[in-house]
């Protein structure tokens, strides 16, 4: 998620290099995303050849947001004083 934030678009050939992940993981992940609805794919042929790309939805971004509220509001909940 945090790589589709900072972009927006990915293929899956660069989020699999990336992340260093497996075709069937990186596969795994992306259908979770997509079902919860914070990414949408999209299949097309570039040159013969499948290409999928992912970008993150609205959902998704707030989703994102406001999983990083949570860590900053635990990060200052643990810093030392």
């Amino acid at each position: 998620m945090s790589m589709l934030a900072a972009t927006p678009e990915l293929s899956f050939t660069e989020l699999r290099d990336a992340l260093t992940m497996t075709d069937g993981n990186l596969t795994t992940h992306i259908r979770t995303l997509q079902e919860a609805g914070y990414i949408s794919v999209t299949k097309s042929f570039q040159n013969n050849r499948p290409h999928t790309t992912c970008s993150m939805t609205a959902s998704g971004k707030k989703a994102f947001t406001n999983y990083i509220n949570l860590l900053e509001t635990i990060i200052q909940q643990n810093k030392p004083k």
